[in-house]
C-alpha cells in the first residue's frame, strides 16, 4: 500500500437519480456514496474502501435565464445556473440560435460572388 493518493480512482455506486436536478422537498435528503480505491489491489474491487453519506443543503443562487433568485435543496456541487428545466431548455435553444447565425454569417462571407 502506498502513503499518499497518488493511485486512487473514486468510483461511485449507480444511482437512478441525477444529482443535478433540483430536489423538491423542502427537508433535507440523504444520499450513501460507495468510494473504490487505493485498497482495490488488497480487497476485491466489488467491495468500497469506504462509504460516505451526503445531504442536501439549501443553495441560494440567480437563474441565468429569468434572472430570478431561488433557493433549493441541492447536493454538493458546482452552483447551479437555471432555475429549471423550462429555462435551462429556453437558454440552451437561445445559444444555439446564435451559433447557429454566426455559422450562416460565416458561411456566407466565404461564398465568392458570382461573376458577370
Amino acid at each position: 500500500m502506498s502513503g499518499g493518493n497518488e493511485g486512487v480512482q473514486l468510483g461511485v455506486t449507480p444511482d437512478h437519480t441525477r444529482t443535478a436536478e433540483p430536489v423538491t422537498a423542502d427537508a433535507p435528503q440523504q444520499r450513501v456514496i460507495e468510494v473504490f480505491g487505493a485498497l482495490a489491489d488488497v480487497l476485491p474491487y466489488t467491495q468500497p474502501v469506504y462509504c460516505r453519506t451526503i445531504a442536501t443543503r439549501l443553495v441560494t443562487f440567480t437563474c441565468a435565464c429569468c434572472q430570478r433568485t431561488v433557493t433549493q435543496q441541492r447536493f454538493p456541487g458546482p452552483l447551479p445556473r437555471y432555475c429549471g428545466d423550462w429555462c435551462r431548455v429556453q437558454a440552451q435553444r437561445a445559444r444555439t440560435r446564435e451559433r447557429v447565425r454566426r455559422h450562416r454569417a460565416r458561411r456566407h462571407e466565404a461564398v465568392p460572388a458570382p461573376e458577370t
